[in-house]
């Protein structure tokens, strides 16, 4: 949920105390032995990204093989220390947090629209925007790892202090509100667990723990769910005009005077004899009278999610929420189901064009039709530089084929059809491309063809026509990354090497707007064939490499690097440019 400020506010109980005199560090110090880890998994792979040295690319569509090797080094750093890892993930928000949603989703376009005009380097630490398919390959990378994972229907907070309540280990998140519920074991923050400087099996880490806050502020811990919902989290905040600050001593800014008076003020209730649902009654009736508030049924809910952890429900049928919860398919699926609503990110794109989204609007319209038949889904996209809703027609089956699809007896044919149709491809003409590159090529074929025929005159001419190799770039870098995995090193390799890393210098808004429609054909196209129970085989998202991929939109670097090709990697070079050649795969 995310306490405004709590961050802070727990940090005050390692500085002097309101009376100027130093007191014991509440952190401790600890290191990990031979335990479990219960990881806040959005946090792992938001904090991973961020805080990337080098910084990862955020302007060009992302770094996933860079993405890939951070997280593998987090995880061997675990390992090494012979530390078990379980990740819990994120799935939908409920749509009482349409509000909060909506102004998290209005900073990330400011967000990217700073990034895209200054660059990633040109901007605050603060100032970051996710790439759209980090979530999808940090998942993919769990699988390859072997490592234990789940991927919750709602928010995960719930389930991970359950999990780490029942195996009795510590939870690691980025997340304060861990402090306010009772976890057992304590909460390790991301950015005091110094895996990088782990030393003889142990990592150096900051353990944060409910009693040990409580008893610094001399606060009854049943009442730390109160302090949550009145300071502010996605759900309640109450509007206090000041009165709280006045209760604190503090001569830190306003924030934290706000926060430590509150901690101040809810000290002093007077609880005697009282049991603990009573007691955060009476607390929060006394804070909501201090402000001349009347009684609000927000702020009992928001109390309750921290007291009752109780699992969220959806409409989706058995089947389809365990493939959710194994990772085998997007939590798309739930919002859409359950709310008809699709929340599209923020990406860092040419604004003065129109969403990238756009170009992969027939791919969800029948995303929508498999999971809703035909109801309306309302998505939320930027215009311009604001959110709008926007209710979208579902692309509807044949009667048939969609009470199959809804009774998930679909033939592979019907399957592979469904998804013909919704790529305007035949994919019969891949047979001599390689499985992890089948459904990358259909998303190129599509992607061309729409970027072709829009009548938008931004759109068709966000790459020059006349050099129309360049909208083949995309799947061309692609192979090209896969021939560099598969190989061994050799000159085509150093070369593609010493090209990442030299970084790019000329950022085309233009092309990068291009590559991220790609993107979005992409992501879509990847869900919809995790919907339709992979008729493609599974791709691997993380060959995407952007900065890569700027590099080599130039002619003459594409000449260079193809002239160092041979055998195989050249056939399937050639193979690969001559399928994604206008009109040469058929289309529907």
């Amino acid at each position: 949920m995310g306490i405004l400020g709590l961050q802070t506010i727990i940090l005050i109980a390692t500085v002097p105390d309101r009376t100027g005199k130093n007191k014991e560090k509440r952190e401790i110090k600890v290191a990990l032995f031979t335990n479990g880890l219960i990881i806040d998994g959005a946090a792992l792979y938001y904090c991973l990204y961020y805080n990337s040295y080098p910084k990862l690319d955020q302007r060009c569509g992302g770094d996933y093989p860079g993405f890939k090797d951070d997280v593998c080094k987090f995880f061997k750093a675990l390992q090494d220390c012979e530390i078990t890892p379980y990740v819990i993930l994120d799935g939908a928000s409920g749509s009482e947090k349409q509000k909060t949603l909506h102004t998290r989703l209005k900073c990330r376009l400011e967000n990217a629209k700073t990034i895209a005009e200054t660059g990633s380097d040109g901007v605050q630490k603060t100032c970051n925007v996710l790439p759209p398919l980090v979530k999808d390959v940090f998942i993919e990378i769990l699988k390859e790892k072997g490592i234990e994972f789940k991927q919750c229907l709602g928010e995960a907070d719930p389930e991970v202090v359950s999990a780490a309540n029942q195996k009795q280990c510590a939870v690691l998140s980025h997340d304060a509100d861990f402090c306010i519920y009772d976890v057992h074991k304590g909460f390790l923050h991301l950015d005091n667990f110094e895996w990088k400087s782990k030393k003889d099996g142990k990592i150096p880490a900051k353990l944060y723990t409910r009693s040990k806050f409580c008893e610094h502020f001399k606060l009854d811990p049943a009442l730390m769910p109160v302090f949550a919902s009145i300071a502010g989290n996605d759900y309640s905040k109450l509007e206090d005009r000041g009165r709280f600050a006045g209760e604190s001593s503090s001569s830190s800014v306003y924030g934290i005077k706000r926060l430590d008076g509150m901690l101040s003020f809810l000290s002093k209730v007077n609880l005697d004899g009282l049991n603990d649902s009573q007691k955060r009654e009476r607390a929060l009736s006394e804070a909501l009278k201090y402000v001349g508030e009347q009684e609000n049924q927000t702020f009992k809910l928001s109390i309750q999610k921290y007291v009752q952890l109780e699992k969220p429900r959806s409409e989706l049928p058995s089947l389809v929420r365990n493939k959710v919860e194994r990772g085998e398919l997007t939590t798309f699926v739930i919002s859409v189901v359950d709310q008809k609503t699709m929340m599209l990110p923020a990406l860092v794109e040419d604004f003065s064009q129109c969403s990238s989204y756009t170009a992969a609007s027939r791919i969800r319209q029948y995303f929508y039709g498999v999971l809703i038949g035909d109801k309306m889904c309302t998505e939320y996209d930027r215009d311009g530089e604001e959110i709008k809703d926007q209710c979208v027609p579902s692309i509807l089956l044949s009667s048939d084929e969609e009470k199959q699809l809804q009774l998930q007896r679909l033939h592979e044919g019907l399957r592979r059809r469904v998804f013909e149709e919704a790529l305007q491809v035949q994919t019969s003409a891949l047979e001599n491309i390689p499985d992890e590159l089948k459904l990358p090529v259909c998303v190129t074929v599509f992607w061309f063809k729409n970027l072709q025929s829009d009548p938008k005159p931004e759109t068709v001419h966000c790459l020059h026509p006349e050099q129309e190799d360049k909208l083949l770039l995309v799947s061309g870098s692609v192979s090209l990354k896969l021939c560099l995995i598969l190989s061994v090193e050799d000159e085509f390799e150093r070369k593609m090497k010493a090209l990442k890393d030299e970084g790019v210098s000329n950022w085309q808004p233009r092309v990068a707007h291009a590559f991220s429609q790609w993107l979005c054909c992409m992501r879509q196209s990847l869900h919809l064939n995790q919907l339709l129970c992979s008729p493609l085989p599974e791709p691997q998202c993380m060959l995407y490499c952007g900065p890569l991929l700027h590099r080599l939109a130039d002619e003459d670097t594409i000449e260079e690097l193809q002239k160092t090709l041979r055998g195989e990697k050249k056939e399937l070079y050639e193979n690969l440019k001559t399928v994604c050649s206008p009109g040469i795969l058929p289309v529907l």
